[in-house]
């Protein structure tokens, strides 16, 4: 059963992506389409990504803050445009404060939106 949905994934800068989901057999027989229009760049690269699917990922983390429309990742690490890497927690408060020095974060850090604000923009630092 082919199934499409459109999501939205949020990182420094947002956009919508559509996810198709196929059965193996559905898979196949979309490969058999592409393989007879294969002649644009598109849809060569779609071929490419169903003949080598992609590694499954990992759920999303549960722990996020969003502020201006932009969702953290509070298990992440983010680089301010100084290149300071910050880390962020939520506080027993709630508020999500954070430091860029490595000790431990209290409750007379910086709240993670004035981080954004006056050292943004704020950039996911990926392994």
């Amino acid at each position: 059963m082919a199934e499409a949905q459109y999501e939205t994934r949020t990182r420094t800068v947002e956009e919508t992506v559509i996810v198709l989901t196929l059965t193996e057999d559905e898979a196949d027989a979309l490969k058999e389409e592409l393989i007879l229009i294969s002649g644009s760049e598109v849809v060569r690269r779609m071929l490419g990504a169903l003949r080598r699917p992609a590694a499954e990922q990992p759920a999303p983390s549960a722990d996020t803050f969003e502020h201006d429309g932009v969702t953290c990742d509070l298990n992440a690490r983010y680089r301010d445009r100084d290149g300071d890497v910050w880390r962020f927690e939520r506080r027993p408060d709630g508020s999500v404060r954070g430091s860029w020095y490595g000790t431990d974060i209290g409750d007379y850090h910086s709240l993670l939106s004035d981080v954004a604000t006056e050292c943004g923009p704020l950039t996911k630092v990926t392994p």
